[in-house]
């Protein structure tokens, strides 16, 4: 593949190509260290420690308001 081009589709790994599908989806922040100590507060009391999925939680009942 030469240096700047994007691989062609054939040429990818499946799980190449399952990243590219999920990469519209994936986000990183970086958090004030309070905030930080809140959400790990929030993942332990509600999700088991799993931040993510208090993140998903948040983020959802913020926007769907469920």
């Amino acid at each position: 593949m030469a240096k700047g081009h994007a691989a062609n589709v054939h040429d990818k790994t499946e799980q190449a190509l399952r990243d590219d599908e999920r990469r519209n989806r994936h986000f990183q922040v970086r958090l004030d260290s309070d905030l930080a100590k809140q959400l790990r507060h929030y993942a332990d009391q509600r999700h088991n420690g799993v931040v993510n999925m208090a993140l998903t939680t948040i983020v959802s009942k913020f926007f769907n308001g469920k």
